[in-house]
């Protein structure tokens, strides 16, 4: 233990992790301004928990962003390298929907950035997981189906998957009805797709496929594209009617 009323954090083995397990000698702390407070008071006096060596990786990287709220862009290249996991990404997710920190992702320049917003604990919304029994149920229910791109393909990380039809961290819930069935290479490209969205979920062909229409993916030279766009922009249904036409 440190000196009365000072702390300090140890790494602390747990199964096969480590965790920063927070020794304090004294309950009480000085009140001080956020600007003032370090990574390690806030993880102490605001989360009150553990937070496993990796997340405190990255948190204490996006609190030194920067002297004052909202703290400075850190790149997703710079968490990569700095927590060695190609799925570091989840874990800011669990900071941000578990814990309820104030965290904000932005695309820059063909990156994805992270960024603390505010020193303010938002209500968290764990993210739940359903189980082998529901999932099957799921997938049996929309008959092992991709509600995207309609391929028939099993369960598995790089198959079949259980998808939020609207995002946790735009409001979706855990209910049943806000499951759906995806395909690994759909899941990827929803996630995608709903980073900075500002549109309506409700309104959003990855979220409802079947009310709304299914998503056609195409490569096209760049030549080619440039003219359909054109053309969609000068009349949002002329592609439609073109399909329709011709098949």
């Amino acid at each position: 233990m440190g000196p009365r009323g000072q702390w300090q954090f140890s790494p602390e083995r747990f199964g096969n992790r480590f965790v920063h397990e927070v020794l304090i000698s004294h309950s009480k702390f000085a009140e001080g301004s956020s600007e003032d407070m370090s990574v390690d008071q806030f993880i102490l006096e605001r989360i009150k928990g553990k937070l496993s060596a990796v997340k405190y990786q990255i948190l204490s990287t996006l609190w030194d962003a920067g002297g004052e709220f909202p703290r400075g862009w850190v790149a997703s290249s710079h968490l990569l390298e700095l927590t060695g996991q190609k799925y570091f990404d989840r874990r800011v997710r669990e900071l941000r929907d578990e814990l309820g920190i104030d965290i904000e992702t932005k695309h820059i320049h063909g990156e994805h950035h992270y960024r603390l917003l505010s020193d303010n604990i938002k209500a968290a919304n764990p993210r739940l997981y359903l189980s082998e029994a529901q999932k099957k149920a799921l997938f049996r229910r929309e008959e092992n189906t991709c509600q995207v791109c309609g391929a028939r393909v099993e369960a598995g990380v790089r198959g079949l998957q259980a998808d939020h039809k609207v995002p946790l961290i735009r409001g979706g819930s855990h209910d049943e009805s806000n499951w759906q069935s995806l395909c690994n290479v759909c899941n990827v490209a929803k996630r995608r797709a709903c980073q900075n969205c500002e549109l309506d979920c409700y309104k959003c062909p990855w979220a409802f496929p079947g009310e709304l229409g299914m998503t056609l993916s195409l490569q096209l030279p760049r030549e080619l594209f440039d003219r359909v766009q054109g053309k969609v922009i000068q009349d949002r249904s002329w592609l439609i009617r073109l399909i329709e036409e011709n098949v």
